[in-house]
């Protein structure tokens, strides 16, 4: 099993980020399920677009 990681804000390392992304129905599952995954990032602290960095999680 790999360690998990975290994504931060490339500009204030904030966690708060969001990636733009499309979902489709599963008609089995009745759910939606994320199809695609697009490189757009947002930061909700900065209020901004941003790069996204992956950094390791602390462990509980």
């Amino acid at each position: 099993m790999s360690e998990p990681v975290i994504m931060i804000c490339a500009s204030c390392e904030s966690e708060r980020v969001t990636r733009e992304a499309w979902a489709a129905w599963d008609i089995a599952t009745q759910t939606w399920v994320l199809n695609e995954l697009f490189d757009y990032a947002f930061c909700h602290q900065c209020h901004r677009r941003t790069r996204l960095i992956a950094r390791p999680a602390e462990r509980p």
